[in-house]
């Protein structure tokens, strides 16, 4: 079994690290964020959604609120010198009950936590912290990666879902598991570009078990693109500096 990687392992990169000392101030402090959470109503609500939604909420690893969230921006920040406002996110039952929230753990604690809007099943965080759901099951033999959420809570909460919409680098997180089992064969072809630098020998790691349709339609995709591209770099020489993926 190959060992877990440390942070540091994982995350030694430059850009990783100034964005997260850049956005640190901006981010609600967490012991906020779990006083919010705990003052919220709406678990009978929650409860009741995930069971007309075949899943089992006791199941879950966290007690769900189904709850209205309204923002606004907090201005009055004296840490920050040239504050550009704090999102502060409100839950109440007011409104419609249109936003599951819970809480993200990671490393047995609480760092942030999830809204799950179920109008459109857009997932955002209120710390902007999290990269990962499930992300204490990243580890030992197997794990199983999720490519969305609702496929996560489906699972009772198992294995993991990458939820940071703007970095890959902690991908390479997915080099402490022996065996990671995916059903999304673009999903899980990226994960291995971006965790394991598409090392081919990395790739006997992934179980990919797409159904034959999506796995023969994404190589018939890649292989139009690749030649897409190749007509256009002999069209053009050296013009678009085009690569194909």
């Amino acid at each position: 079994m190959p060992a877990t990687l440390s942070v540091s392992e994982i995350w030694e990169d430059p850009h990783f690290l100034t964005w997260e000392d850049f956005e640190e101030p901006y981010r609600e402090p967490i012991g906020e964020s779990k006083a919010n959470f705990e003052a919220a109503d709406g678990i009978s609500e929650a409860r009741a959604w995930l069971v007309e939604n075949d899943i089992d909420p006791d199941k879950l690893p966290f007690q769900p609120k189904l709850v209205h969230v309204s923002v606004s921006r907090d201005y009055d920040l004296a840490e920050i010198e040239k504050p550009c406002g704090r999102l502060v996110y409100t839950y109440d039952g007011t409104g419609e009950r249109d936003c599951l929230v819970f809480p993200i753990v990671d490393n047995g604690q609480t760092i942030d936590f999830g809204l799950l809007y179920l109008e459109d099943f857009e997932l955002t965080t209120v710390r902007q912290k999290a990269m990962w759901l499930g992300g204490d099951n990243i580890d030992g033999e197997e794990v199983r990666l999720h490519s969305c959420v609702s496929e996560w809570l489906e699972a009772s909460g198992e294995g993991c879902v990458y939820i940071d919409p703007q970095r890959r680098t902690p991908l390479k997180r997915l080099q402490a598991v022996g065996k990671i089992k995916c059903n999304d064969v673009a999903w899980a072809l990226e994960c291995w570009d971006w965790g394991f630098g598409a090392d081919d020998a990395a790739l006997e790691r992934f179980d990919i078990d797409d159904t034959p349709e999506n796995i023969e339609a994404y190589f018939q995709a890649q292989a139009a693109r690749r030649a897409v591209t190749q007509s256009l770099n002999d069209k053009h020489p050296g013009r678009f500096n085009l690569v194909a993926a």
